[in-house]
């Protein structure tokens, strides 16, 4: 049988539970990481159940048109993602392979008001999603499943996270960081999804350890990772890569955006008066995809040569690496 069959397009498209007032009504509120997140694949509004989500804990962080799917899919990292089968343009197994593609092992749902028999949730099944739901006769049992989905997700994100944290601070390691601009950069390849990579140093933090100690200096550390953390979107990677490095990876945004949200970050961490020590300042280097580099290695490599450019020009400064095929100041031309 093939999964599409038995949808009623007319039905669907004017059924009002698969919507996106969520947006608006999260959109304002303290970001709070340990909720669950829930996209939305969907032509309208689904206030009722945003609403019944919320109660539950879990926020619906983006209502999309299959078009745009892939886009909020990235910027979201939901834990579920929930269909409506005849959203405009969508195909859903188009959706569950894009899915898998990912590499995170989202669960899809699929939800509509055709009955929800045996051969509909085989056919859905078989396309890659983890059930079918009958909306409205089955809205509870869609919530209840996308509850459990959720813990679960959140259950494998927390077992990843003890492997790939850093143990000073909390922040990703050296591994995570790794795989996520290996992810970042396909996305790119794929889909022209730009990024960009900030590099990041504490000044002097060899005098600190020297004139406070050591205990003083990880104070230092923890404190900045912090101040990243907080800084950082769902969708980017705040990592320490050793020592006093630090790399922020920004996914979805342009090298002009980033140069913005760096210079934001370099004067947040230079107005905290750090315990102990009082004022500290870090430099950042910065590089883009495309804009700077077109592989992992070379995007690295950009931003470290930015980072070496801010530190000789005096420290507590953003230095940018120059578009491809020009040179940075202060570094000389391989040629």
């Amino acid at each position: 049988m093939e999964p599409r069959q038995e949808f009623s397009s007319t039905e669907e498209s004017r059924y009002p539970y698969m919507t996106a007032r969520a947006e608006k009504k999260s959109s304002g509120t303290t970001k709070d990481r340990s909720r669950g997140r829930v996209l939305l694949v969907a032509d309208e509004e689904q206030g009722l159940l945003a609403d019944a989500l919320h109660l539950r804990r879990i926020d619906v962080v983006g209502v999309a048109t299959a078009t745009a799917a892939l886009v909020s899919l990235q910027r979201s990292r939901p834990h579920v993602v929930i269909a409506n089968p005849h959203a405009q343009g969508l195909r859903d197994n188009e959706l569950a392979r894009m899915l898998a593609q990912s590499g995170d092992g989202v669960p899809l749902i699929l939800a509509g008001s055709a009955p929800a028999s045996l051969e509909m949730r085989k056919s859905a099944l078989s396309v890659g999603a983890f059930d079918y739901f009958e909306l409205p006769r089955e809205f509870d049992l869609l919530v209840f499943r996308t509850e459990q989905l959720v813990a679960l997700r959140q259950n494998i994100d927390r077992l990843k996270s003890d492997a790939d944290l850093d143990a000073l601070t909390g922040l990703a390691n050296r591994r995570r960081f790794r795989a996520a601009l290996k992810g970042e950069l396909e996305r790119w390849r794929r889909h022209g999804t730009p990024c960009a990579l900030l590099y990041i140093d504490i000044d002097h933090l060899k005098q600190i350890n020297d004139n406070y100690g050591h205990l003083v200096g990880d104070m230092v550390i923890r404190q900045i990772a912090q101040i990243l953390s907080e800084a950082s979107r769902d969708n980017d990677t705040a990592a320490r890569l050793g020592g006093e490095e630090f790399a922020l990876l920004l996914a979805g945004i342009d090298v002009d955006r980033a140069a913005v949200a760096a210079e934001r970050l370099r004067e947040a961490i230079g107005r905290k008066k750090m315990e102990g020590v009082g004022r500290v300042t870090v430099s950042i280097g910065l590089a883009g995809c495309p804009a700077s580099a077109n592989s992992e290695r070379s995007l690295y490599a950009a931003s470290d040569e930015a980072l070496y450019v801010a530190k000789n020009g005096g420290r507590d400064r953003v230095a940018v690496a120059p578009r491809l095929q020009e040179n940075l100041p202060g570094v000389e031309s391989a040629d």
